[in-house]
């Protein structure tokens, strides 16, 4: 009786995981990303309840330092004492949320910058964790059956900006992989970056050829480099699955977003040749 129930529960867990993106997409959150800047005493968040049941998050704060290949750490009480935290300054509400199905809730979040805050950025995570639906009763009782509830939390980062801000950012090199066998190709390109303040933007990679048309190869969207981060590494997927490995020119440009639209952090231009291809990073 345990191998098949165990075989059960392995087949639903892959089919879950198959659909990760789908309960994801169950509550719709916009913006993904909150910065104070200046003056800024206050911003709003929209919560929309895609799902066809009722859904109750509940949102408080956590504090994360992001990792170079990307991700993030959460700290640790002790460790968040010396992260320049966010979360002190803002106050919003509600706390909790319950949303039926297509319902929208608005979360205000007010700023309040302490007197002599020093110049830099400031971060914080609002977590909006989901709570387990109310429990239905059991209409098979005696009976073997297995329910299963995902449930996913979705934290978005909230900055506060104080003083002029200012970026450097540089791309400090690439590296090339064409996997013979499945004939995909990889780019890998590294940054350096200093100052006091984060950047948030897109990075795409465009190709030359010897025939000198330009086209895209490669995209990254919603690139964060934060502060603690001295350098970053950043994996990317050629588009085109025609290309094969050759002598050519690859331009990387790092564009930003949201309040940085239009600025462009980072352009440089590499000379390629085949022997720069690795079969694998």
């Amino acid at each position: 009786m345990l191998k098949p129930l165990l075989k059960i529960i392995s087949l639903i867990c892959v089919c879950f995981v198959g659909h990760v993106n789908l309960v994801q997409a169950n509550l719709l959150v916009s913006p993904t990303r909150l910065a104070f800047n200046d003056r800024e005493r206050s911003q709003e968040l929209v919560l929309i309840n895609t799902d066809s049941k009722v859904r109750t998050y509940r949102l408080h704060w956590v504090e994360k330092v992001a990792l170079s290949t990307g991700g993030y750490k959460e700290l640790t009480a002790q460790e968040a004492m010396t992260h320049p935290m966010a979360s002190k300054m803002i106050r919003f509400s509600p706390k909790q949320v319950t949303l039926k199905p297509n319902e929208r809730q608005v979360v205000r979040l007010a700023l309040r910058r302490p007197k002599g805050l020093l110049e830099g950025e400031y971060r914080s995570h609002l977590k909006l964790e989901a709570l387990p639906p109310k429990k239905e009763a059991d209409k098979n009782k005696g009976e073997m059956s297995i329910k299963l509830d995902v449930l996913l939390s979705y934290s978005i980062p909230v900055l506060v900006r104080q003083g002029n801000v200012s970026h450097n950012i540089e791309a400090s090199g690439i590296e090339l992989a064409f996997d013979p066998a499945t004939a995909k190709t990889q780019l890998r390109v590294n940054f350096i970056r200093s100052g006091l303040f984060s950047s948030t933007g897109n990075v795409t990679a465009y190709w030359t050829a010897p025939d000198g048309n330009e086209h895209v190869v490669a995209r990254l969207n919603n690139l964060n480099i934060y502060p603690e981060l001295k350098t970053t590494s950043q994996q990317m997927s050629w588009i085109d699955d025609s290309f094969r490995p050759e002598q050519g020119q690859l331009r990387i440009v790092y564009e930003g977003k949201q309040e940085f639209n239009g600025q462009i952090f980072a352009e440089y231009e590499y000379s390629v040749t085949p022997g720069m291809f690795k079969t694998s990073f």
